[in-house]
């Protein structure tokens, strides 16, 4: 097994749960999301259910019999199973739903309502189920309207036991004055000028429609004070991490998102420091296109308005993604109504990442949990001391240079795989200097992976024996 591991001493980390080589996830814009669509995306993609002919979920996919994914003795489509999630709008705008609505004539907001159901029940229990765990920023709306909604929606978040979101992601600058990004990130109004101008000349040749110029002039506020979008105070409070700026931090046709280093360790994760000197972790987004087009936005089909972003799901792609232990971030539209009806290839094509899965090569989850276990990895502490001929190797929490110590459970560290050096033949791998038993630590050769829930790793094939550890003790 080749996993990708870092830095030098007597253990080597690895970079992803074990027994994985690499990362995958999807971080889809709600951008024209129908509650039908979000419906039906989410069946197909996390479900595990059928999707049965002449569905609701089945007609808003344009499924047909035809299809290569067609279960003729089940008469449907199996749902893929993926661990993603999705992002949400607090507030609607005229082509997706949000939790809420404005009504200008009455100046107020009433929870969404699409199709007789209530948007807000409905991202609600996303949150709760984990099919949601991302801000898709506040569009137009100045902080006298934001604020007491976002307020409830905390307090909502902590009566119900569910979890802040942590990831952030910028919506079009064009429509967006509440978005997140320092000004020194921003390009000059007169840059973005010169852009449009040219976009609208050249960009109708290559499938890209004409913007207003008046575009040019608005910027994401949402972390400057003293703007009437200013909310990063309440977002930060509110335990906001990740956060993606929309500025040149997509990377087409490249698999594996590039990597710096931090605490002596690759890592997709950068600092940024917003306007009013918060601080966060900045990551970037990858997509597919097809070297012969459709240009444009990235959606899940192609069309003269835009691309399929999974032509980057390719078994060429996927062996790189492993041999270069790389982590890979999917910028779509899945729920638009243009990534709709879904060719057979883009379905085939994430039933080939379900494969690496199954074999243990691919670790796909949602955005909140691969950077949060990202920045865990990155900001470990182990520390190594001996008694006798023996190593201990202690884990002893997180130190992260912006959000500060943490400390960690054994749960925190689910599949965490170590590989001890071959001199080192007799050790004890302790967290928080409790020593970790028989049952909590799995041998294959001279890796170890440590399991918090005794057994293996849900829908993981460990791949080798698991041998006991000899004279594990408490110290």
């Amino acid at each position: 097994m080749n996993l990708v591991v870092s830095e030098l001493g007597p253990i080597e980390l690895s970079k992803y749960p074990y027994p994985y080589q690499a990362a995958f996830t999807v971080a889809s814009d709600i951008d024209s999301a129908s509650v039908l669509r979000f419906r039906a995306i989410h069946a197909l993609f996390c479900g595990d259910e059928l999707i049965k002919e002449s569905s609701p979920e089945w007609q808003t996919l344009g499924c047909t019999s035809h299809s290569s994914c067609f279960d003729k003795n089940l008469r449907g489509i199996p749902g893929l199973g993926f661990d993603f999630a999705d992002s949400f709008f607090l507030i609607s705008d005229p082509t997706t739903f949000g939790m809420y609505r404005y009504l200008p004539k009455e100046n107020r907001f009433q929870e969404d309502d699409q199709l007789g159901e209530n948007c807000a029940a409905l991202v609600r229990k996303g949150l709760k189920e984990g099919q949601i765990d991302s801000f898709h920023a506040f569009l137009h709306y100045p902080r006298h309207q934001v604020e007491p909604l976002l307020n409830e929606f905390y307090r909502w978040c902590e009566r119900s036991n569910v979890s802040k979101p942590r990831v952030w992601i910028n919506h079009s600058t064009a429509v967006t004055p509440s978005g997140l990004c320092p000004d020194k990130l921003q390009p000059h109004s007169l840059y973005r000028l010169a852009r449009l101008t040219a976009r609208s000349v050249v960009g109708p040749l290559f499938g890209r429609r004409r913007l207003p110029l008046r575009n040019a002039f608005v910027r994401y506020q949402g972390d400057t004070p003293g703007s009437p979008y200013y909310v990063n105070d309440l977002l930060a409070a509110n335990g906001l991490r990740y956060v993606w700026l929309n500025m040149d931090d997509i990377h087409r046709n490249q698999i594996a998102l590039p990597e710096q280093e931090q605490n002596g360790r690759p890592t997709i994760l950068q600092p940024v420091t917003m306007d009013d000197g918060v601080r966060y972790w900045r990551f970037d987004r990858c997509y597919g296109q097809n070297p012969a087009g459709p240009f444009g936005e990235a959606y899940l089909r192609d069309s003269s308005e835009g691309c399929d972003a999974s032509h980057l799901i390719t078994e060429k792609n996927l062996v790189e993604l492993c041999r270069s232990g790389g982590t890979c971030i999917l910028y779509t539209h899945w729920t638009h109504f243009r990534s709709v009806p879904m060719a057979d290839e883009t379905i085939s094509r994430f039933e080939m990442l379900r494969r690496w899965q199954a074999a243990g090569k691919i670790w796909v989850t949602s955005t909140a949990r691969l950077l949060e276990w990202t920045r865990r990895r990155t900001f470990l502490r182990i520390e190594y001391s001996r008694e006798g001929d023996r190593l201990i190797v202690n884990i002893k929490g997180l130190e992260d240079p912006i959000f500060g110590h943490e400390t960690l459970e054994l749960a925190d560290l689910h599949g965490l795989a170590l590989r001890v050096r071959a001199t080192e033949a007799n050790f004890t791998i302790a967290v928080n200097g409790k020593a970790l038993g028989s049952d909590q630590v799995h041998r294959v050769g001279n890796l170890y992976w440590l399991d918090a829930k005794v057994g293996s790793l849900p829908g993981i094939r460990c791949g080798g024996r698991a041998e006991k550890l000899i004279g594990q003790r408490d110290f």
